[in-house]
């Protein structure tokens, strides 16, 4: 039997009215009845909440339409800070109701998940997101980067991937994840030119860099991608 601890839960919120929560995923081994063991609840709230979908009111129901803006909100970075001198129901341990703050400014800002206003903010604030973390640390993958020309330019001369043949490279200028310096003055004006653009990120969207090496044949040259990869990325 597989152990339910092993792996995420998996979510899924339905028109803002039904809750599926569980271990399932959606591939074979998890939704035929003879391979994975897992388990899920389905939540349908009966309480009613007027919200809207599309442009047009919509009758969500009060638990799915507040989990799913609570989540929408936490990507965008629209979550409230808490004041631990002014502790509320959100303090609690489980057993207490959490509050959600219906008809705030956040919270209309994602109530309807297909606006085009919405869709407008969630695009580019994962825009702003990735630029930021690409100009301070230069991750790969990254949409910039689409040749191994520019790989090498914007990751590979940094870090390296691994360290296998020592005697033919030189040591990695970086370490993984830390900020690539020369980009930035030096000094405390560098820190505080890395502390702005850092702080332009809000919430944990970024994109999928879908052109990452959109000029190379990556699949010919055996790189072992699997199909979903290889139609990604090429």
């Amino acid at each position: 039997m597989r152990n339910l601890t092993d792996s995420p839960t998996q979510l899924l919120i339905a028109d803002d009215r039904v809750v599926i929560c569980g271990s399932a995923n959606l591939n074979d081994r998890s939704q035929i009845g003879d391979h994975d063991s897992e388990i899920a609840v389905v939540l349908e709230d009966s309480t009613p909440v007027d919200s809207y979908m599309n442009g047009q009111p919509w009758r969500a129901t009060k638990f799915a339409a507040s989990l799913r803006r609570q989540i929408f909100r936490k990507h965008l970075g629209l979550l409230k800070p808490q004041n631990m001198e002014r502790p509320d129901a959100n303090f609690e341990p489980i057993g207490v109701p959490n509050e959600y703050d219906w008809g705030s400014r956040e919270d209309l800002a994602v109530a309807d998940p297909l606006s085009d206003e919405f869709l407008n903010s969630w695009n580019v604030r994962a825009k702003v997101n990735t630029d930021a973390f690409a100009k301070v640390f230069h991750p790969v993958p990254y949409d910039g980067v689409r040749n191994w020309k520019q790989y090498d330019d914007f990751y590979e001369r940094f870090f390296h991937e691994d360290d296998k043949d020592k005697q033919h490279k030189k040591p990695s200028l970086y370490k993984w994840g830390h900020v690539v310096a020369e980009d930035f003055s030096p000094g405390e004006q560098g820190v505080r030119e890395v502390k702005e653009i850092l702080s332009t990120i809000k919430g944990t969207l970024v994109e999928m860099p879908l052109l990452f090496l959109k000029e190379e044949d990556i699949a010919q040259e055996g790189l072992g991608l699997n199909a979903f990869t290889e139609e990604v990325y090429t």
